[in-house]
């Protein structure tokens, strides 16, 4: 039996800071509809969408994960979402970190045109080129510009002749794209790389200092990335037809493969974002398409590109892997949503 899709809530606005604080609304959340008065908030639910709050409420891979919103929808709508505690909603502005990855390589191909890269543009995207980060210097202060982030003071980047053809996943691969096409750019003020970003895709990501490191210092919200996949899900963009384009093994003992952060199952990843695969008796296929960041936000569409999800949370200091942490607890938010059975 299929799941009933229709439009759910709109919620309040909010932000985290760079220390991670959050500021939102008190209790407009999750906590709201699964407080003591059900009869008249679980009434309003379809039982799919029942049955995924219930697991973003109770399943074992959600709840450790702190607040979160997250929402389901297609091309044309949100269809539904919800936040799970009172901190995160869907204009609560937060680090992306590597969900920057997938905006920056679809801006990228925009501009150029797929048909127009060379083999080293695809190897800068798809993170087989060598070129990879020696310094953990973050690039936030104010005037850095993106060269000055590829440079000795931050990123400290070079090329690894060892390296050149096996996956890394790393993101001096596109910082040495962007030093090349943008490198004068600064994260703030007129002409900046998110006004430039934001041209590409029609999103309207905030300016920030740091997202002059192209690969993980972009800003934005669930309802701000929601553009970006309803747009890619609507072939708006030359990334909409390339999701396969040039993808490579990015699993752990995959051919070629030199470092990857990846453990669960055998993915690939291809221009900025990962391809996601299960097995079935034995065959590997795609079933969707994401790019999670190393705080919790996670970015979703599936392979027949029909549908996205978000799951939105920023946490710095949690027990580490919450890129992984947040795929899990999505995976099963998503498949009560299209059962109609909890997943706990």
């Amino acid at each position: 039996m299929k799941r009933t899709w229709k439009t759910g809530l709109i919620l309040a606005s909010g932000w985290l800071t760079p220390g991670l604080i959050g500021c939102g609304p008190g209790s407009d959340g999750l906590d709201a509809l699964a407080g003591a008065d059900t009869g008249t908030s679980r009434a309003a639910l379809t039982v799919y969408e029942q049955a995924a709050v219930d697991t973003a409420n109770g399943s074992p891979d959600c709840t450790t994960l702190g607040d979160f919103y997250w929402e389901l929808g297609n091309g044309t709508a949100k269809l539904f979402g919800l936040s799970r505690g009172s901190t995160v909603t869907e204009t609560t502005v937060m680090p992306l970190a590597s969900a920057s990855k997938w905006l920056y390589a679809s801006a990228y191909l925009q501009s150029k045109g797929y048909a127009n890269l060379s083999a080293d543009e695809k190897k800068r995207l798809n993170f087989t080129s060598g070129y990879l980060e020696s310094g953990d210097i973050a690039c936030g202060d104010t005037g850095t510009s993106v060269s000055a982030c590829y440079g000795p003071s931050y990123k400290n980047v070079s090329y690894r002749a060892l390296r050149d053809g096996q996956f890394f996943y790393d993101g001096g691969h596109m910082q040495k794209l962007a030093l090349d096409d943008i490198g004068a750019r600064l994260g703030t003020g007129i002409a900046s790389v998110p006004d430039w970003l934001n041209a590409q895709l029609g999103t309207s990501l905030p300016r920030a200092a740091g997202s002059v490191a192209v690969a993980g210092g972009f800003w934005g919200s669930a309802a701000q990335y929601r553009v970006f996949l309803q747009n890619l899900l609507n072939n708006q963009y030359a990334m909409s037809v390339r999701l396969n384009a040039d993808a490579v093994p990015a699993y752990t003992g995959g051919p070629g493969v030199a470092y990857t952060p990846w453990t669960l199952g055998q993915a690939y990843y291809g221009l900025g974002h990962w391809l996601e695969r299960e097995s079935v008796n034995g065959v590997w296929s795609v079933t969707g398409h994401s790019s999670p960041g190393a705080f919790g936000f996670y970015p979703w569409v599936d392979a027949g590109k029909s549908q996205y999800m978000i799951l939105a949370r920023a946490r710095a200091n949690g027990p580490g892997g919450e890129s992984g942490l947040s795929l899990l607890c999505a995976q099963d938010i998503r498949k009560a949503y299209a059962t109609g059975v909890p997943q706990l």
